[in-house]
């Protein structure tokens, strides 16, 4: 996956509605540095139709396809 790819998540569950099968533009990894010298890898998305990017835990890549053209 690339920056600019357009995107689709599969279901996760139902704490995810915001995200369920929506269509998205890749926008790459989007690491969180803590303070503690930890990192958190992050990614992030614009949902289409949404206002803002939104950044999403690392481990929800596993629910993201590429969608070919």
């Amino acid at each position: 996956m690339q920056v600019g790819d357009l995107v689709k998540f599969d279901y996760v569950n139902g704490h995810t509605r915001h995200t369920n099968n929506k269509l998205a533009l890749y926008l790459g990894d989007c690491p969180l540095h803590r303070p503690d010298g930890v990192v958190i890898n992050n990614f992030m998305v614009h949902i289409i139709g949404e206002d803002v990017p939104t950044v999403c835990d690392g481990s929800m890549k596993r629910w993201l396809r590429e969608v070919q053209e």
